[in-house]
C-alpha cells in the first residue's frame, strides 16, 4: 500500500527552508553513504542508487515521471513553464528516514526543487501524487491551506489505498465513516489520514467537476474561510451536494475496516 505522508504537515516542505537549492540537494545526498549514480531527462535530474532497483529501471522511471509531468502541466494549465526537478530515489524505508527524518512514500520539497521517492519492487513510485505537490507550488503559488494540496494530489492520482476515491468515499458514506467538512477544514492533520486523505481528494474532485477549476485555484489561494464568496454557497451547501453526488453512485465491494 502506498506509504504517503500520513502524519507529516504539508507546512514542513513549504516553510522554513533556508539553505539554497544546492545547498539543500547536497546535505540530503550527503547524509547516506549511498553510492549515487546520476541520469537526467528532459526535465528532472535523476539520483538513483547505484545498481540497486530504480538504477536497474531508470528508463521507466524516466518515461513515467516525464508522462506525469505533462498530465500534470496540462491540469494546471501551464504548459509554458520549465524547470528541472531533482528527484532523489532510495529503496527502503529506513534510508527515507534517514534523509528526512520520517519514513513516507513520497516528499516533494519544491522550495529546493527536489523531490524523494521510496520505490522498489514492494513500492510504487508515487509520481503523480509528489509531482502534483511540486508543481501545483512552482504554479499556483503556496496554498492558503498546506492540507489543500492533498485534495488535487488525491485527485489527480484517482486512488487511495489500491481503491477509486469516490468510490472508497462512497463506501465510507454508506457506513457512516466520513467526517463533516467543517471538521475536516479545521483540523485535517490530526484526524484519520486514511479517511482524510481519500474524502479530501473526493470533494476536490466534486468542486473540480461541477465548478471548474478557476474557482478550485481560488479557493487554493484564498482559503475556505472565503468559500461563500467563490461559491455563492457555504461549505455545508457543498458538502451536501457532494454527499447527493455519492449517493448516485453504485455501491461497490470494499474491506477497509483495517484503516478505521
Amino acid at each position: 500500500m502506498r506509504f504517503l505522508l500520513l502524519l507529516i504537515p504539508l507546512l514542513f516542505f513549504i516553510s522554513g527552508f533556508s539553505q539554497q537549492k544546492n545547498e539543500r540537494l547536497e546535505a540530503i545526498l550527503q547524509q547516506s553513504k549511498t553510492s549515487w549514480k546520476q541520469y537526467q531527462s528532459d526535465h528532472f535530474k535523476f539520483f538513483v542508487e547505484e545498481n540497486l532497483y530504480a538504477d536497474q529501471q531508470i528508463d521507466s522511471v524516466k518515461n513515467k515521471l516525464e508522462t506525469e509531468r505533462s498530465y500534470i502541466i496540462r491540469f494546471l494549465e501551464h504548459n509554458s513553464f520549465t524547470d528541472t526537478a531533482n528527484i532523489i530515489i532510495v529503496d527502503t524505508r529506513e534510508k527515507i528516514k534517514n534523509l528526512l527524518g520520517f519514513e513516507v512514500q513520497g516528499f516533494a520539497i519544491p522550495e529546493n526543487n527536489m523531490v524523494v521517492f521510496l520505490y522498489s519492487k514492494d513500492y510504487s513510485l508515487a509520481a503523480r501524487h509528489e509531482l502534483t505537490h511540486y508543481y501545483l507550488f512552482h504554479t499556483w503559488g503556496r496554498p492558503a491551506h498546506n492540507w489543500f494540496s492533498e485534495g488535487l494530489a488525491v485527485y489527480n492520482d484517482q486512488k487511495w489505498s489500491g481503491y477509486q476515491v469516490d468510490s472508497l468515499c462512497k463506501h465510507l458514506k454508506d457506513n457512516s465513516k466520513l467526517l463533516k467538512m467543517a471538521t475536516l477544514s479545521k483540523k485535517f492533520h490530526a484526524l484519520n489520514a486514511m479517511i482524510a486523505y481519500p474524502q479530501i481528494g473526493s470533494f476536490t474532485g466534486f468542486l473540480l467537476s461541477a465548478y471548474g477549476k478557476p474557482k478550485v485555484k481560488a479557493l487554493w489561494t484564498r482559503g475556505f474561510g472565503e468559500i461563500k464568496a467563490i461559491y455563492g454557497k457555504s461549505l455545508k451547501e457543498l458538502e451536501k451536494e457532494w454527499l447527493q453526488h455519492l449517493d448516485s453512485m453504485q455501491p461497490n465491494t470494499i474491506d477497509y475496516s483495517r484503516h478505521l
